[in-house]
This record gives structure tokens, sequence and C-alpha cells, in this order.
């Protein structure tokens, strides 16, 4: 087969890879990502546009964000038989980026989670308490691995106790944070109207919350939500799960950061693919000062940072966000 028509095969796949890319997950669902086709390769850029300036100071959570959809596009090449080779360079300033490179591959790919990417979801409403098997533990963990990341995942009430008291202390200090509480309201999309035009944000639905017009939903948030009250949800909300998963970066720089996202998303689609909901808890991952106290509570060495913090457990599913179209976030050539 000519390298040409070898190259008109993949274009006609790299929609359908790039769909996949676009449902992973990011902080307030703010979608940070834009990408680039050029032959046989699919460059990712980080959209600085779109970072959370308050909650996501480095930028860590919007890194995460890239490794979520570059896990995504290998699961989907891998899917349409392409070997992936990664390349990041994530050094130089405003050129940063992650070039994979797809090569057509004999080999069939079994991969199971190609078709959990449409179905994952985060979770946000309470959870049953219901055991999960020792099992489907184990796959979560297998799943987890990945350079870079150490992932732990606790089930013993013994230890989630404490954790939850630093979910706790992290959300009242956010929710006592008005440049917080500004940033994340302006991502709340209060109806599905508001979703459906911008494509990103926090659905209204999806956090449990009825359809308002947006000055009713800006007015109930600012008069309902209060810091113990938010502390008090959270820490409800956890006691509900089963388990919580902590993801740590060994090395606290960017290539890092997009191996926990890698290790997150495929850890969220394993967990998808055995019915296990996830939800995010990661307050005490924001907050630096509580931050450090997790660090040291679990005697975590040298650079280790804690960076991702989930619940998982059973629950029914809740309304889906929003995505924007491929032609809002692709680059043309």
């Amino acid at each position: 087969m000519s390298p040409l028509i070898i190259i008109q095969n993949m274009q006609a796949h790299f929609n359908e890879i790039l769909e996949k890319a676009i449902k992973a997950p990011s902080g307030h669902n703010t979608q940070p990502w834009k990408f680039k086709t050029d032959g046989n390769v699919i460059s990712i850029f980080p959209d600085y546009e779109r970072a959370l300036q308050v909650v996501d100071a480095d930028n860590h959570a919007l890194f995460i964000s890239l490794g979520c959809a570059l896990e995504n596009i290998i699961i989907a090449a891998e899917h349409f038989n392409y070997e992936t080779v990664i390349k990041m360079d994530l050094k130089n300033g405003n050129r940063e980026q992650i070039t994979i490179t797809l090569t057509p591959s004999s080999f069939k790919s079994n991969d199971h989670l190609f078709g959990n990417i449409d179905i994952r979801q985060s979770t946000r409403n309470e959870y049953n308490s219901l055991l999960i098997p020792q099992a489907d533990i184990e796959k979560l963990q297998v799943a987890s691995l990945q350079e870079d990341v150490n992932c732990m995942i606790f089930t013993d009430n013994k230890k989630i106790v404490p954790i939850a008291e630093l979910v706790k202390e992290a959300a009242a200090m956010q929710f006592k944070n008005k440049a917080f509480m500004n940033e994340l309201t302006h991502w709340v999309r209060f109806n599905k109207k508001a979703g459906k035009q911008t494509g990103d944000g926090l659905y209204g639905g999806a956090i449990g919350k009825p359809s308002v017009p947006k000055w009713l939903g800006k007015f109930f948030m600012n008069i309902t939500a209060s810091p113990e009250g938010e502390a008090k949800k959270q820490a409800d909300l956890i006691f509900s799960s089963y388990a919580l998963i902590l993801f740590i970066a060994k090395r606290n720089d960017k290539q890092a950061w997009v191996n926990v996202g890698r290790s997150f998303e495929r850890v969220a689609l394993t967990a998808t693919s055995v019915n296990i909901n996830h939800a995010h808890e990661n307050m005490p991952c924001e907050e630096i000062t509580v931050r450090k106290k997790l660090i040291e509570r679990l005697n975590l060495i040298n650079d280790e940072q804690p960076l991702l913090l989930i619940r998982i457990g059973y629950s029914k599913k809740m309304p889906y966000s929003f995505r924007r179209p491929i032609e809002d976030v692709l680059i043309n050539n």
C-alpha cells in the first residue's frame, strides 16, 4: 500500500479518534486543549485561555486533562489498528505540545476500554456504599500503572476518615474564597440551553441542580453555598462511596502531570467497564497548604505530589455534560 493511501486511510479515522479525545474529563469541564493533524501525526496543545487561574494556579490540572485526552487518542488509535509513538515537548513555552505518530499495524487490538469512552462520566451524586469486589479493585490498580505515577487505593475507613477531614478543610477554604467562587460560577451552566450553546462547563443537571435561568442560579448559589455546608456535603459524598483513589506524581513537572492524566483515564474507563462510578474529591490536592498536610500524612518522599483524588462506588448515572464540536478545537493546517 502506497504511503499516500495509508495517509488517506488515517485521515478517515482521525475524526473518530478526535471525537474520543474530546470526551476526556477536565477541571470544570473547561476542555483546555487544541488539536492539529498533519499526515500521520496528531498534536495536542494546551489552551491557556481556558486555564483555571484560581483553583489550578500552576496548571497541573490542565496538563492532567491533556493526559486524559492523550490516553483516549491512544486507545482509539489502537482500536483502529495503529501503533502509536508519543513525544512530549513541554519545555518550549508557547510551543508546548504532545505529538502522537500513528503507524498502521497488523496487531488486532482487544482493548476493552474503547467502548467505554463515550459512556464514562464523573458521576457527582450520592453513592450507595455497596461493596466493590476485590477483583475489580485489583483491575483498577493494574489499570493505574503508568510511568511517573503512584496510585493509592483506600478502602479501609480508618485511612479514609483522615483524608475526608482534609477534603472538608480544603472545601471550606475554597468556598470562603471569593475569587474561587467567581471562577466556579463562571463555568457553571445553569440550564441545558446554556450548556448546549457553550458546549463546555459544569452543566447543572450533571451536578444534580435543577434547570434555572442564569440569574436565578447565580442568586441561589451565592446565598446557599456556605463553607461549612460544602465541607459537610463533600464528607457525606465520600462516606457514601466505597473507596478513595489518590494519584501521585512522582515528579512535580508537566510530563508527570500528563502521565497522571493517562493513569486516571485508564482507571476511570476500567471502572466504567465494570459499572463502577467515580467523581472528583480534589480539594486537598488543589489547596497547597492542605496538600502539604496530605503529603505528611502519607509520608510521601522526594518531590512526590498528590494531584488527583477521586471517590468510587455504585450509583445511578447522571445527565452528561456537554462537549464542544471538533471544529472548535481543531487547528487548521
